[in-house]
């Protein structure tokens, strides 16, 4: 490929001009802060499990490589595979934090931002989302919301 399709590193920007965090199956459960503690639950994987899909270049989520699928499609916390200095990486199962708060955050979101809409998303997570987060199947299975006992 000639330099203009490349970025910095020498990735196609076909690839490069998304994270693999795009097109992600846990992304509600991203969005609402809502994370798995162990690998056989069905949360986020990010805060607690090591996921980097937020942070890696990569269209894995959207386009399946190797005629498969990604990390993530198959339950696993993605590794930044495209990333420099991905040889070299370890713990690949666990974030590393500081004071409570993962070292590495999302690209795409200013760090303050991240941290106040944390909270926020949290605390307006579904019962949905939260008990189907830290539970290996759908617990609570999509449907209409109710309120008082009322359909």
């Amino acid at each position: 490929m000639p330099p203009p399709n490349l970025d910095s590193y020498g990735r196609p920007k076909f690839l490069a001009n998304h994270l693999a965090h795009h097109g992600c199956s846990r992304n509600e459960f991203y969005e609402f802060k809502a994370s798995a503690e162990t690998m056989s639950e069905r949360g986020c994987l990010m805060e607690h499990l090591g996921c980097k899909a937020a942070q890696a270049v990569g269209d894995c989520n959207l386009r399946s490589w190797n005629g498969g699928g990604s990390c993530t499609k198959g339950g696993y916390a993605c590794i930044a595979c495209t990333s420099p200095g991905f040889e070299g990486a370890q713990n690949f199962l666990e974030t590393a934090k500081l004071a409570g708060i993962p070292v590495g955050l999302p690209t795409d979101v200013p760090k303050a931002w991240f941290v106040a809409l944390d909270a926020l998303s949290k605390s307006a997570t579904p019962r949905r989302v939260r008990l189907n987060a830290t539970a290996d199947h759908v617990v609570v299975p999509l449907g209409r919301a109710t309120t008082k006992g009322k359909p």
